[in-house]
């Protein structure tokens, strides 16, 4: 009787303190996620090494991460194009798609956006792990409390330049500017990946010169030589945005971004 009665006890504790498995698969959402679950559980990044969200081949190890999943976030198939296959399998309840009814899939640079995901991760995590909400809760509200100060001190920052003349290479940072009440950008290419031909080049940079633009944003992958060749001939500054960052947590992340933004328009 003793005996059964240890074993049962054995039992109930491994249960109770069973929590679940949740898988990002980019920084920027696994750093918020990670706010949320604090004290409760360590989130897993399926991509953390310095590789394309867009083109990348699962290892097995990361094959593996989804597979034990209780929980998995993502942007959305069409972003990373590597997870569109195995996520297609996974049932429906133990996924979130960031950007579900968003056409732009870099949201994470909007942080009102990234409050509105905060809420629905907490909802999730609540059902899947009921016995730890009232910290989900709590995390919940420190969490928001830290995104509204940090959007207030970006939007602060950036207040000197929302009548400034920006040029953007692609529509990666259009989230950010538009968050910001800085003015809509000259965009050269609609996805980072497009060919810049001749033509669009052209075009860019006689809008480019017409407006007088003072700087133009790219992301980290797009090379110098593509952009030397675009500014050729134009007074202009640029600045190449590492807008993932993987060695950074989110508030950080997005206090570098607004840096670089600033030293482009001075």
């Amino acid at each position: 009787m003793f005996l059964r009665s240890l074993l049962a006890l054995c039992f109930f504790n491994t249960t109770a303190l069973a929590v679940p498995n949740v898988v990002n698969s980019i920084k920027p959402i696994n750093s918020i996620v990670s706010s949320i679950t604090q004290g409760v559980l360590t989130p897993q990044l399926l991509l953390n090494k310095a590789e394309s969200a867009h083109h990348f081949h699962l290892k097995p190890s990361q094959l593996s991460l989804i597979k034990n999943a209780d929980l998995i976030i993502s942007i959305h198939p069409k972003f990373e194009s590597g997870l569109t296959k195995v996520l297609s399998n996974i049932d429906s309840n133990k996924q979130i798609i960031v950007n579900a009814d968003i056409a732009n899939h870099h949201s994470w640079l909007d942080i009102s956006l990234m409050q509105k995901l905060s809420i629905r991760v907490t909802q999730k995590l609540i059902k899947i792990d009921p016995s730890n909400a009232v910290i989900y809760q709590q995390n919940l509200k420190h969490t928001q409390q830290k995104l509204e100060q940090l959007k207030r001190q970006i939007r602060q920052a950036l207040s000197t330049y929302r009548t400034a003349n920006i040029a953007t290479f692609s529509n990666s940072l259009t989230h950010f500017l538009q968050s910001n009440g800085l003015k809509k950008p000259i965009i050269v290419n609609q996805k980072h990946g497009d060919r810049s031909s001749v033509y669009k080049i052209r075009k860019a940079k006689k809008s480019m010169k017409m407006q007088q633009t003072q700087c133009l944003l790219s992301t980290i992958e797009i090379s110098e030589k593509r952009i030397r060749t675009l500014v050729e001939g134009l007074d202009i500054h640029t600045a190449r945005i590492d807008i993932i960052g993987l060695n950074v947590e989110y508030p950080q992340l997005m206090s570098n971004i607004t840096q670089q933004v600033i030293q482009c328009l001075k």
